[in-house]
Formats: C-alpha cells, sequence, structure tokens
C-alpha cells in the first residue's frame, strides 16, 4: 500500500484528505505542524504532500530541509498553496510538483498518482 504523509494546518482539509486518499488504497498519515512531522519521521513514505502555511515552519523550508536530507531527498515532495507564487517558490525549494489552491479533488489524486508511479519506475529502472 502507498504511504502519503499530509502536513496541514486545517483540520477539515486533513480531514477530507484522509477519506479521499482512503478510498483510494493509500495509507495517509496526517500531521498538523511541520514539528509534528519531523518528530515522527520514521518510515519513509511514497510521497509527501505540504502546505505552505504551516504554524510552525514555512512549508517552502519544511521542504527544503526534506530534500537535504539523504533519507528522505528521493521521495516527491507535493507543494499546496493559495499563493498565486507558488510555483516558482515551491520550485526553488525542491518541490517535484505543486498545486494551487483550491483544487479539484481529481486533480490532486492524478499528480499523487503520478508523482508515486514516476518514484516507483525510477526506481526500478
Amino acid at each position: 500500500m502507498k504511504k502519503i504523509v499530509f502536513v496541514e494546518d486545517d483540520l477539515g482539509i486533513l480531514e477530507v484528505a484522509r477519506f479521499i486518499f482512503e478510498k483510494a488504497g493509500y495509507s495517509v498519515s496526517l500531521h498538523g505542524s511541520a514539528e509534528s512531522l519531523l518528530a515522527q519521521l520514521n518510515a519513509e513514505p511514497d510521497i509527501f504532500i505540504l502546505d505552505k502555511q504551516l504554524p510552525d515552519m514555512d512549508g517552502l523550508e519544511l521542504c527544503r530541509k526534506l530534500k537535504a536530507n539523504p533519507q528522505t531527498s528521493a521521495i516527491p515532495i507535493l507543494m499546496l498553496s493559495a499563493n498565486p507564487q507558488i510555483k516558482n517558490l515551491a520550485s526553488a525549494a525542491g518541490a517535484d510538483a505543486v498545486m494551487e489552491k483550491p483544487f479539484e479533488i481529481k486533480e490532486l489524486l492524478m499528480v499523487v498518482g503520478n508523482l508515486v508511479a514516476t518514484v516507483k519506475s525510477s526506481l526500478s529502472s
């Protein structure tokens, strides 16, 4: 089962995300802050989904930390934000993909599926 780690401070979004991704066959680990994720980062997921606006650390900074860590650097990161500048900012931070809020659920599932499939195929080739 593919594992998603979702970091978002809006509990409503986290609950909807859990429902959507579990229904699509993913295992989901939810975190309300960067600190929560970093404290519990023991099993590597197939993908990180990070919100830019987190209560304790900017999501872009969290993205940089994950990409700088040899243990997590190859794991794809999808950044989410309502900021229209997010594409350039996230790309500079090392994110593999970006989605601007609000987004369509089908599109989110498609982007996540593509990122997970791309990593798996590049590891096996």
